[in-house]
């Protein structure tokens, strides 16, 4: 179960001239780079990074966002899930679809919010209204 979560370092940065008719294009990456044990406190520390690439026209970077932190773990397998990391170092398959979900939603609403402030697009599409108008003309021209 995963119990709490802490950003420790977040980057940023953009071009300062982006020409209007640049076409942007966005790349998201997550990783988890290490999983540390907290006997202290009875959890495991995923450690995990998010990269956001923008980049302009193709191929020149205009834009980047970094966010690292760590998601706090507990429950019965925590053993488990740390032995094979240590040996194999991959995420048990219990436990790897819980902490990618975990981490990519904290990184991703982090990364709006400053990807906004640097005027660069949204990480996300951003959902798009449109009048029963505009619906109704696409069915007559079928």
């Amino acid at each position: 179960m995963i119990i709490n979560y802490l950003m420790t370092s977040i980057k940023a940065s953009r071009e300062k001239e982006i020409s209007p008719e640049t076409q942007i294009g966005i790349s998201n990456n997550i990783a988890v780079t290490d999983i540390e044990k907290d006997d202290r406190f009875k959890i495991l520390k995923f450690i995990f990074k998010f990269e956001a690439a923008f980049t302009g026209n193709g191929s020149e970077e205009i834009g980047k966002i970094s966010i690292e932190g760590f998601i706090a773990y507990t429950g019965d397998n925590m053993d488990k899930i740390y032995e094979k990391w240590e040996s194999e170092k991959k995420l048990d398959e219990s436990i790897t679809e819980e902490i990618l979900q975990a981490s990519l939603n904290i990184s991703i609403l982090e990364a709006m919010s400053i990807a906004k402030m640097l005027q660069l697009p949204s990480i996300l599409p951003l959902p798009k209204i449109s009048s029963g108008e505009e619906k109704s003309e696409k069915k007559q021209k079928k």
